[in-house]
């Protein structure tokens, strides 16, 4: 059986903040994962366990953030499942009360 959620790698947890527009603190906050091994995972100086790689990929999805697979060699990836402002009328939406469901945009 495969992972769910595999481990992410450090550009790609910068990329994905990046392009949603979270800082460090603002992924820690979502995750629930100390500010300072954030940062050391994004400096590449610390490898942190499975589970806290997957808190971070698994917030950075809910904001909105796709990861790529490997393909022919072109390294993995990441971009936005939706365009910016799509994603902050969700997360205004979701925060107002707004009812919250599967999407099937890919």
């Amino acid at each position: 059986m495969t992972d769910p959620l595999p481990p992410i790698t450090a550009p790609q947890s910068r990329a994905g903040r990046a392009l949603v527009g979270w800082s460090i603190t603002g992924l820690a906050e979502a995750t629930n994962v100390p500010a300072s091994e954030i940062e050391r995972f994004e400096a590449e100086t610390l490898r942190p366990d499975a589970n806290c790689q997957r808190a971070i990929r698994s917030a950075l999805e809910e904001a909105g953030v796709l990861f790529l697979p490997e393909q022919g060699g072109t390294g993995v990836g990441v971009r936005l499942k939706f365009p910016r402002q799509t994603v902050k009328r969700l997360q205004t939406w979701e925060g107002e009360g707004g009812t919250t469901g599967e999407d099937d945009i890919h």
